[in-house]
């Protein structure tokens, strides 16, 4: 209630069916499975599986809905979980969604689901919004953490950017390169001099690691690099030699680099790494890419404190583009895609959301 009282009082000549819609959907999410006053106002949304097929590959989804779509349509690509579009996090989120008024389309993205994300997945997310297009109706499209460059990638094809109008983005990376860095030796080229320094994560490392992985061509790196990962995932001080002695020379140069802790030497070992995985680190590199063919209106959401992608690649993210086509929301207490409770972070959260309903109520109009 508290959220609900501070937000409408925020609100000022903004739409109070909108700011009330914002809270409401919040409440929602953070609600989770259980009663909330948007399920009371609400029908319990339907969801369908589809399929859909664009180049001889066959895709599948899930569809939900409650009564009346008028927000339009949203793509929520999930993001690294091994139950992939199923994950009851992101089912109850779509389900949130829907209550609030949107179509929701939720793609399985298999690189995300066994951590093996390439550019191959932006052609996945991108067959999504085809097909959620197909009728000349606008998208939005969500994605959180290291699943929003290939989405917005998807958002730039040919044939797609005119039809994505809305990116909700939380915890996104700008530049992949900078991740690694901060991952392993903790720098962070993009911090503002007067920002706090943060350590990472210890699991950032192997995170990374284990995404990596699958472009190795020798099965048996692959099979010990997954065993390492998995170890220091588990214990952080694990022991790992016994099976890094055994890795061949691509699978070593994963390795050393995931284990470096001297910032100045992540381009050369970047360099050493087999070409499928630089190819792969280069295409989805977002500060590598022309960002002009994005035509989509942003929502950045952030936690200062993210120790996993520092907010400073959303900073480089909004600066990258065209002035007014990205707004950042610093929502304090936000532990990378973790929702905290607070006050204060609640209403910037209350803020993106109400943002997101002012762009997709507004379609076709003039701002």
């Amino acid at each position: 209630m508290a959220l609900l009282l501070g937000a409408l009082a925020l609100s000022g000549c903004e739409s109070s069916g909108r700011a009330m819609d914002a809270a409401l959907l919040l409440g929602d999410v953070r609600a989770g499975a259980e009663d909330s006053r948007l399920k009371r106002r609400t029908e319990t949304p339907q969801r369908q599986t589809i399929r859909y097929r664009y180049d001889n590959e066959e895709r599948v989804a899930d569809h939900y809905r409650s009564g009346d779509s008028a927000r339009g349509r949203l793509i929520l690509v999930h993001g690294f979980t091994e139950q992939g579009r199923r994950d009851p996090r992101l089912v109850e989120f779509a389900h949130s969604m829907a209550r609030s008024g949107f179509e929701v389309i939720a793609p399985e993205v298999p690189g995300l689901t066994d951590l093996s994300i390439s550019q191959d997945e932006s052609r996945v997310i991108a067959d999504a919004v085809r097909h959620a297009t197909d009728d000349g109706a606008p998208v939005a499209l969500a994605a959180i953490s290291f699943a929003v460059g290939p989405t917005m990638l998807a958002a730039m094809e040919a044939d797609t950017a005119e039809a994505v109008d809305i990116i909700l983005a939380v915890g996104p990376y700008y530049d992949l390169i900078d991740v690694i860095r901060y991952a392993s030796t903790g720098d962070d080229p993009g911090r503002a001099d007067d920002a706090e320094a943060m350590q990472p994560r210890p699991e950032g490392r192997w995170i990374i690691l284990l995404a990596q992985r699958h472009r190795l061509d020798d099965a048996g790196d692959r099979e010990l690099l997954g065993k390492i990962g998995e170890r220091r995932l588990e214990n952080p001080q694990a022991a790992i030699e016994d099976l890094a002695e055994k890795l061949g020379a691509e699978g070593r140069a994963l390795l050393d680099l995931v284990r470096n802790e001297d910032p100045d030497a992540v381009e050369g070992l970047v360099a050493a790494l087999p070409a499928a995985i630089r190819d792969d680190l280069a295409a989805l590199n977002l500060a590598e890419r022309d960002l002009s063919p994005l035509s989509a209106r942003l929502i950045l959401i952030h936690g200062p404190e993210d120790r996993v992608i520092p907010i400073s690649h959303s900073e480089r993210l909004k600066q990258a583009l065209p002035d007014g086509q990205a707004q950042l929301y610093r929502a304090g207490g936000l532990d990378h895609v973790d929702v905290s409770t607070g006050f204060f972070d609640g209403i910037q959260l209350w803020r993106a959301t109400r943002h997101l309903f002012r762009l997709a109520d507004q379609r076709g109009d003039s701002e």
